[in-house]
């Protein structure tokens, strides 16, 4: 009798083993900040990808990350942080968050301090001006001032592409750009085609005349060291809202 009871426990545990093994990665194996949530760090507002209306985040990496959540069954939150920190790591190094989503272009150099995710977006560079301004391309810029979001792949574009007399004037976030050049201070925006198309959506005085093919591609991205179980959990996820039609909904909703 003792046997048979021994038998029935060593059973039980032999399932229960099996179980947890099928039920994906625990909280304690993603070293998540906060338990059953993904803290996600982005550099807010960049619409469509990411922006705040009616007091809520919205936006392209909101909703795909809440897609990635969904499959992995966490909840995810996004905090507004710096696009510099997020790009050195150190908004994830610090605990502020566990992952970011900002359209961040993988880049080597940034690799240097943060690991990506497998890419999710592709994106080309892009030059705005006002309608009336006359300006019909980044080799008139010569004498005038170029806006650029800082620490951004379009400064580096603008860096290497602009007339020795162009000024650059770097701006901490994407809004500010807009702001500039509405009041004058500069003369056109170079930055990713996305976000300068979704601002000809609401404003009609602008106008985009060129676009740049540089074949950049959006990653995830997690501190260096700590994160493996949860990026390859991500990248999973990922996969599968990609081949469900979930990711195609996401994008035909914000890039129409």
């Amino acid at each position: 009798m003792k046997r048979k009871w021994t038998t029935v426990v060593v059973l039980i545990l032999a399932f229960s083993l099996v179980v947890a093994a099928c039920g994906g990665g625990s909280d304690s194996e993603y070293d998540l900040v906060q338990e059953d949530k993904i803290l996600v760090c982005s550099d807010i507002p960049y619409p469509p990808f990411e922006f705040e209306d009616g007091g809520e985040y919205v936006g392209f990496d909101v909703e795909l990350m809440g897609a990635i959540g969904d499959e992995l069954g966490l909840d995810v939150e996004f905090i507004d942080s710096g696009f510099e920190s997020i790009t050195a790591g150190t908004a994830m190094v610090g605990g502020e968050c566990d992952i970011a989503a900002s359209a961040i272009t993988i880049k080597p150099e940034r690799e240097e301090n943060i690991d990506f995710s497998d890419p999710y977006f592709d994106a080309d560079q892009s030059l705005m001006v006002k309608v009336d301004s006359g300006i019909t391309s980044l080799a008139e810029f010569d004498g005038k001032r170029l806006g650029v979001q800082s620490g951004t792949t379009g400064e580096g574009y603008a860096e290497d592409n602009k007339p020795g007399g162009a000024e650059l004037v770097g701006f901490a976030e994407s809004g500010q750009l807009f702001l500039a050049l509405e009041a004058g201070d500069i003369e056109g925006i170079l930055q990713d085609l996305p976000v300068n198309a979704e601002r000809l959506v609401t404003d009609d005085s602008l106008t985009i005349v060129e676009t740049y093919p540089t074949e950049e591609k959006y990653g995830l991205a997690v501190k260096e060291e700590g994160k493996e179980a949860l990026l390859e959990a991500v990248n999973e996820a990922l996969a599968t809202v990609k081949d469900n039609g979930t990711y195609d909904e996401i994008y035909d909703k914000w890039f129409k």
